[in-house]
């Protein structure tokens, strides 16, 4: 095989929950979309003043066997879900990682995180209210054992209007949404429930320590890789005066809730 055979293959590096996943791309239009949508989450490339460090996982793109740009874009999602993975798998047994949305106090680093299955509010509630705040993530709240949280500022898959089926991987700053400028910490835990009828006020409701952990454990990943991985979760409830149910329908209604998280103090 002549050099001329060898496939080429660009890089792009990312650090998500802590730790660098390295993209691997098969073409330089494509590398050049990756760059675009992950900005946010982009580390210098290797050979910059700051290299990037050792990556703990590598995911691959390929160019879609059919062109267009709806291809692409099945890709850039397939390829956030990857990334996503690798980096959990990465941090297990690290990291008490919540299925969440966060939002951050810019200046105090607080953070109320949103737990709920997909489909539920999370990324609208961070669309809505996240100006001004740092956009933590919209999809995974990863802990460590003093409250700090890895960033996760992702982005965005937003639902495409008219195609409400269909969604696009949109960068944060598109959305004018900005980075945590001081390092997170968990100020909050709400559970999300979207199950009031439009116009009904928010409802909340605090649940025992034992309906937290119910509630909570089937929404994070791989928490049975923690050591003692029930006290784990029950140290990060107790550190943040234990667990909330939100029940609403508009995600501009949840701004006191956030205003109340993002106000405290460590």
């Amino acid at each position: 095989m002549t050099g001329m055979d060898i496939p080429r293959t660009w890089e792009v590096h990312v650090r998500v929950l802590g730790v660098v996943v390295k993209i691997l791309v098969d073409n330089a239009e494509l590398c050049a979309e990756v760059r675009r949508v992950w900005a946010s989450c982009l580390v210098p490339d290797h050979g910059q003043p700051t290299p990037a460090a050792e990556p703990a996982a590598v995911v691959t793109m390929r160019t879609p066997e059919v062109a267009g740009a709806e291809a692409v874009g099945v890709r850039l999602r397939q390829l956030t879900q990857e990334v996503t993975t690798g980096a959990i798998r990465a941090n297990a047994g690290s990291l008490l990682m919540f299925h969440a949305a966060a939002l951050s106090n810019q200046d105090t680093g607080a953070s109320i995180a949103f737990v709920a299955p997909g489909g539920t509010g999370k990324t609208t509630i961070v669309r809505t209210l996240g100006h001004g705040r740092g956009y933590v993530t919209d999809e995974t709240v990863g802990v460590d054992r003093d409250g700090l949280i890895a960033p996760f500022s992702k982005p965005l898959s937003v639902r495409r209007p008219g195609a409400p089926h269909v969604k696009d991987e949109i960068p944060p700053a598109e959305l004018a949404l900005s980075m945590p400028r001081t390092a997170p910490w968990l100020a909050g835990i709400v559970v999300l429930r979207r199950d009031l009828r439009p116009g009904r006020p928010v409802e909340l409701e605090r649940i025992d320590l034992l309906d937290a952990l119910v509630t909570l454990a089937p929404e994070t990943s791989s928490l049975a890789a923690l050591h003692t991985p029930l006290k784990a979760l029950a140290d990060t409830v107790r550190s943040v005066g234990g667990v909330r149910v939100l029940h609403y329908h508009d995600a501009e209604d949840v701004e006191p809730i956030v205003q109340e998280a993002l106000e405290m103090a460590r």
